[in-house]
């Protein structure tokens, strides 16, 4: 009996490729196609395996980025709002199908890297994430499984081995793989395993906060990378970005952030006044499912479903401060008492100190009130939610996405937690990519190491690591 191979890797982010001559939607181009890396990646693990061994590759959420496809099919197939023209399709099962193959006809390699595997007896595992949550349409999977088999057609038997799970994939006594979004309120669907809503007579996937703040800001506002945190600055430095990237252009900041920010409000609070009307009948069937699938008690599957964080739609303080409507509003206050003080007959130390001290104090004061709670730190508490996995679950490994920050630390004797990171285009301010991206998880389990408790040394092996190759002048 050989070893059990698990190689992870996650948020790849693959969407269709923009080349602009401005470096608008720089994260996009073809310049960061990263496919061949992938293939050769894998390859080496391949090549790593002795006869009896196996190796699953889990692509683990995020892998399909539907959220950045702003692309409208010319003709089209099907209606298509003037909305979409500007912000992308709408996620419903037809919409989505064709941006998949959008986003596929640009990534034949990936596509061939997948065919690979299972035309060779490996096994293909993706768990969806938040960005390829419209991969929950049986539609969308069926256009990856014909693309992949296309691929293959001198393997029949490879159409069981491309398995796409809406929640988690689960070996027991080996690995746990989820992609994560679910512990994070800015990310997390109310129903992540039916996450739709009806409109104008068709189903949608009810998107989330993170999803809607991509599709009608980051993805309009192309100077930024959404795969980074180049976008969180201050005030300084918004108005330097400006001047920069559209002071003396024809592309709009400010007026792109407040209608994208509206809309994204009222798309966010439609889909929740729609959920609390018609939530998904008999919901728990879906987690009775997933018990049945991998042979858990039905009290365990609900107690893991239960770990998950509630969205940010039921907390109306945290969606205005996410789409910085507080420090909008908060701003035209004091914009506003400023010219009042102005206009007054007040003392002139008056309108001196209170523009001038007193409002920048209330600024820095509200802020430190309203506290640094993020989508970003959400990677601080990742392992609590693995260490209570690890808790309900005999496995060696416990792994997420989502974050994009690679780790990896023990939970217990013979139990890690690891993250997978990121292969999203993230660069330095000479273009090139950081260092220590284009992560990968790789969980090795021998024979002795499937068995619950103790585990002898050797018997299992959890490691991150990087592909991303050295420059030759040493640095990464």
């Amino acid at each position: 009996m050989g070893e059990h191979h698990y190689l992870v890797v996650s948020d790849l982010h693959l969407a269709d490729i923009e080349d602009h001559t401005d470096g608008w939607k720089r994260h996009k181009s073809s310049a960061w196609v990263y496919d061949e890396e992938l293939d050769r990646m894998v390859a080496s693990f391949e090549a790593r395996l002795a006869p009896d061994d196996h190796l699953t590759f889990v692509l683990n959420g995020d892998i399909l980025d539907f959220d950045l496809v702003t692309a409208v099919p010319d003709p089209a197939p099907f209606p298509v709002r003037p909305i979409e023209h500007r912000y992308g399709l709408d996620a419903t099962a037809a919409k989505s199908a064709w941006k998949l193959g959008r986003i596929l006809d640009d990534h034949p390699r990936f596509v061939a890297t997948l065919a690979r595997l299972v035309a060779r007896g490996h096994d293909v595992v993706v768990t969806i994430g938040n960005h390829d949550r419209e991969l929950w349409f049986p539609e969308v999977q069926a256009v990856l499984r014909e693309r992949v088999e296309a691929a293959c057609p001198a393997a029949p038997d490879a159409r069981g081995r491309l398995l796409v799970e809406p929640w988690f994939f689960h070996v027991a006594g080996e690995i746990y793989v989820e992609h994560g979004h679910q512990y994070d309120f800015y990310s997390s669907f109310r129903y992540n395993l039916e996450p739709i809503v009806r409109r104008r007579g068709e189903e949608h996937i009810a998107l989330s906060t993170g999803n809607l703040s991509n599709r009608y800001l980051l993805s309009n506002i192309g100077f930024f990378n959404p795969h980074a945190t180049d976008f969180i600055l201050g005030a300084f430095g918004y108005i330097r970005h400006w001047l920069r990237h559209y002071a003396f252009s024809r592309r709009m900041l400010i007026l792109t952030w407040l209608v994208g920010s509206l809309r994204a409000l009222i798309a966010l609070f439609g889909t929740r006044a729609r959920l609390e009307r018609h939530p998904p009948a008999d919901y728990g069937r879906h987690v009775r499912a997933a018990a049945e699938r991998y042979g858990l008690e039905v009290a365990t599957a609900e107690a893991l479903y239960a770990l998950r964080k509630e969205p940010i739609t039921s907390r109306f303080y945290k969606i205005v401060r996410e789409f910085w409507i507080d420090r909008l509003l908060l701003a035209l206050l004091m914009t506003a008492g400023t010219v009042a003080l102005a206009l007054s007959g007040a003392a002139l130390w008056v309108k001196l100190v209170v523009p001038l001290i007193a409002f920048p104090l209330t600024w820095f004061v509200y802020a430190w009130i309203a506290g640094n709670e993020n989508a970003l730190n959400v990677e601080h508490r990742a392992h609590l939610f693995a260490l209570e996995i690890a808790r309900l679950l005999p496995v060696r490994a416990v792994v997420f996405g989502h974050t994009h920050a690679p780790a990896v630390m023990p939970l217990a004797q013979g139990v890690s937690f690891a993250n997978s990171g990121t292969w999203a285009p993230t660069w330095d301010a000479a273009l090139s990519p950081l260092s220590g991206l284009r992560n990968y998880v790789h969980v090795r389990v021998g024979p002795e190491g499937r068995a619950s408790g103790h585990a002898p040394p050797g018997s299992h092996s959890v490691e991150v690591g990087s592909w991303l190759p050295l420059r030759a002048d040493g640095a990464a």
